[in-house]
């Protein structure tokens, strides 16, 4: 068996070659460990383990028979990678739920004019996807409330894409509305409109969509620990020479946390 570790700009690798050539690679993405990530504390606490687990494999491989071999590199799963991983889970999850709690904030539908809504239904579900997406490109928080309010499900017909597009414009509509932004982004005379006033809306647009790219980000880290922990879990599962479960139990043991 051969255990490798390499760090890169992009991520920490772990690499574990079985000598019935089975081979395994856990990465953790440098974003996951970088100083404005939500989790950053407890992903460099698995990087640290993983450059451990590293040193343990290669000894226990130099060292031990392949049965001794496994049962050391077993202990010092639950010993060493058991709690960081756990811990790496508990604050993936918190993110998760948080930025569910954020994305369902963002994208709630406030109180309108019911006739009218369902009049705007209608019209897009009459238009093709080409229509549809022209539609989501200018639509107003009033019309992006008319379809969000009844829900992905009402526009079956719909490209994925395209709801895609209806539900980004209105979290960026709403946003605008809820935080005022218009009224912040004013128009400033310059020399091609020396009396410009009112509100710029592309101003706005652009700050509202800053905070739409913050609200994927949270989604994008969620992901980057469920890649994270389920590389570990293949990378154990090879050192360890268990199934894939047992090796996800060997992490996730309780009374391996602390």
């Amino acid at each position: 068996m051969k255990s490798s570790l390499a760090s890169t700009d992009r991520a920490t690798i772990l690499s574990v070659g079985h000598e019935d050539g089975r081979n395994a690679v856990a990465a953790v993405s440098s974003d996951l460990t970088a100083s404005t990530s939500p989790v950053a504390s407890q992903a460099a606490r698995v990087v640290a383990a993983m450059g451990s687990y590293n040193e343990h494999v290669s000894a226990n491989a130099a060292r031990f028979q392949t049965e001794a071999r496994n049962a050391a590199n077993r202990k010092d799963a639950a010993d060493i990678m058991a709690s960081p991983v756990q811990g790496l889970i508990g604050a993936g999850i918190a993110e998760g739920r948080a930025a569910a709690a954020a994305n369902a904030n963002a994208a709630a539908v406030d109180p309108g004019n019911a006739p009218l809504r369902a009049q705007t239904r209608d019209r897009f579900v009459a238009m093709d996807a080409a229509g549809q997406a022209a539609f989501a490109q200018r639509a107003s928080l009033e019309e992006t409330s008319a379809l969000m309010e009844a829900g992905r499900s009402y526009f079956a017909a719909t490209p994925d894409p395209v709801w895609q597009m209806v539900e980004d414009r209105h979290i960026l509509q709403r946003h605008i509305a809820r935080t005022g932004l218009q009224a912040d982004h004013q128009r400033k005379p310059d020399m091609g409109d020396p009396v410009a006033f009112g509100p710029d809306e592309n101003a706005a647009l652009a700050a509202s969509k800053e905070a739409l790219s913050n609200l994927r980000d949270r989604s994008a880290t969620v992901d980057a620990v469920r890649s994270a922990v389920q590389s570990i879990i293949d990378v154990v599962a090879v050192a360890t020479d268990l199934p894939r479960a047992d090796a996800y139990a060997l992490l996730t043991a309780t009374k391996a946390a602390k």
